[in-house]
């Protein structure tokens, strides 16, 4: 009788800690496909489905689906960030719940975009200073 009374608790503790294992899942995968996509958008800037592809490369099933998964490169203060939102699953990965997860890395960019400015996109005062030669004596 006493164990009929407590199986209803042990199943909602069960699944509050399976939804904060999902959690942190989604959340993982979230930043590391943000910091693919980034690593991507540093060297073809110019290219959102190359960008796109190379983070969903790296995000498993059924986390990387079309309905599931968004990513982005946005511009904020002047620097460029990649973005990847994925649906947080409920209870079951592929069941898409209320709420979003974003995962933002920032672009370090190789080489400009086009239209951009060459420096990449450090400002002038945070940009590395010229090194001068030094004379060696003989």
């Amino acid at each position: 009788m006493e164990f009929a009374a407590a199986v209803p608790f042990l199943l909602l503790a069960l699944a509050l800690v399976w939804q904060v294992l999902l959690l942190g899942l989604t959340s993982m995968y979230a930043s590391h496909g943000a910091a693919e996509a980034a690593r991507q958008a540093a060297v073809t800037p110019d290219d959102p489905a190359r960008i796109d592809e190379e983070a969903r490369k790296r995000v498993r099933p059924p986390w990387d689906g079309d309905d599931v998964m968004t990513v982005a490169v946005v511009e904020r203060d002047g620097r460029r960030y990649a973005q990847v939102t994925l649906a947080m699953p409920l209870l079951l990965p592929g069941a898409s719940g209320p709420w979003d997860i974003t995962g933002e890395a920032r672009v370090v960019s190789e080489v400009a975009p086009r239209g951009g400015t060459p420096g990449g996109d450090l400002p002038p005062e945070e940009s590395a200073p010229e090194v001068q030669p030094r004379e060696v004596a003989p």
